[in-house]
């Protein structure tokens, strides 16, 4: 009887996983997100899994402009987890096969965070620059990301679109109020550097008036005691990040800490972090939490008004913004 009950615990103790080696998985998230994810979301996750599940998960995080991110996925880097500032980056790795879940039946539509686009300026603004109007003053030097690589460089341009825009009348033509006001900020923009993140070192070494990014980027550059003004316009847009598996990539063995790294970032804590570092929780109680933070905007729009991203993407951006920059 001692034989087979010792049999039995060995058996039994032979089929439990082996808990040495940790769950390694790979995130790549935006360049914005950094501080956030890494100070304070991913050691809280760990903590979160080992004491819930018993086992050590290993995240390795990379960070850059969301388009560069795609183009690293769709270059074959083993990911399991993108956040990621445009849904159309997440499309294009769902048409080539690489995700093959549907990331919209995550909460708010696959939206993990929010921001609006503002601009920064100067200590003190000398130059005054209240609205996007005042970014086509002649002699004002802007800066903004590419929108090649950067998704807040797309969200940044819809933003200056949308400002002078008539939502009602979208013609995208030469009369399109829209179209001018983009044409005549462009004609200022004097650098656009990879991603959102950059600009601000050109920024910090003397180049430009004005950066146009997100409200969460000038929040966590003035956290870190830069002398800037933030420009909050009276007409902007509201941004997001998206948040999908990359289910090509996922083994068996990562399966369950890819899911649960994914509803973790849903959490009020996680949504506390982002808080922390600018962003806008989607979470409604977290977000009334911090709600003195961010400044109320007069009259936001969204990507929908501008017809969704891929009309946004193919007549602001294609149709539009690079026919500005040959002229």
């Amino acid at each position: 009887m001692k034989r087979l009950l010792a049999l039995a615990v060995l058996v039994l103790f032979a089929a439990q996983p082996a808990y040495a080696e940790p769950v390694k998985i790979n995130l790549h998230s935006c360049c914005v997100t950094e501080d956030a994810t890494t100070k304070e979301i991913l050691p809280a996750f760990k903590k979160y899994y080992k004491a819930k599940f018993g086992k050590d998960v290993d995240i390795s995080a990379s960070f850059a402009g969301s388009g560069t991110l795609k183009n690293q996925i769709l270059g074959g880097a083993p990911v399991q987890v993108a956040v990621l500032s445009s849904e159309l980056y997440l499309d294009q790795l769902k048409e080539k096969g690489l995700i093959s879940s549907d990331w919209r039946k995550n909460p708010n539509r696959g939206a993990v965070i929010k921001s609006v686009i503002v601009f920064v300026t100067r200590k003190g603004n000398p130059k005054g620059l209240a609205t996007f109007e005042d970014l086509a003053r002649p002699g004002t030097k802007v800066l903004h990301a590419s929108p090649d690589t950067s998704g807040g460089a797309q969200w940044a341009i819809f933003a200056i679109y949308g400002a002078g825009a008539n939502f009602k009348n979208l013609s995208f033509g030469p009369e399109d109020g829209g179209v001018k006001l983009l044409a005549a900020v462009e004609k200022n923009v004097i650098a656009q550097p990879e991603s959102a993140r950059q600009t601000f070192v050109q920024f910090d070494a003397g180049f430009g008036d004005a950066i146009v990014t997100y409200e969460n980027e000038a929040l966590l550059e003035k956290a870190k005691g830069r002398d800037y003004a933030i420009s909050v316009p009276r007409k902007t847009i509201e941004t997001e990040w998206k948040v999908a598996r990359i289910d090509r990539n996922i083994r068996p063995e990562q399966e369950h800490a890819v899911s649960e790294l994914i509803k973790f970032l849903y959490t009020a804590d996680a949504q506390r972090s982002y808080a922390k570092f600018g962003f806008r929780p989607v979470d409604r109680k977290v977000e009334k939490e911090f709600h003195a933070k961010y400044a109320q905007v007069a009259e936001p729009f969204t990507v929908d008004d501008l017809g969704g991203w891929k009309s946004a993407r193919k007549n602001v951006i294609e149709n539009t913004w690079k026919k500005i920059q040959t002229r």
